[in-house]
């Protein structure tokens, strides 16, 4: 379960509606003809109490 650090009510998970749907975190910038090897897809969080939006990325451990 993830808090909300406003309010301390629960976060639900949400999803992003846009061209693509879903985003990416890389390490290092892209190029415009390279991709990071280091990257994560993000989730999105939102707190139905105060409206605060937290992003999390789904593998944290790829930027030790």
């Amino acid at each position: 379960m993830k808090t909300c650090i406003k309010c301390n009510s629960e976060l639900t998970k949400a999803h992003i509606s846009g061209i693509q749907g879903e985003f990416e975190i890389n390490k290092k910038p892209r190029g415009f003809f390279k991709d990071s090897p280091i990257y994560s897809k993000v989730s999105s969080y939102v707190c139905s109490e105060c409206g605060y939006l937290e992003f999390y990325v789904e593998q944290p451990e790829k930027f030790k």
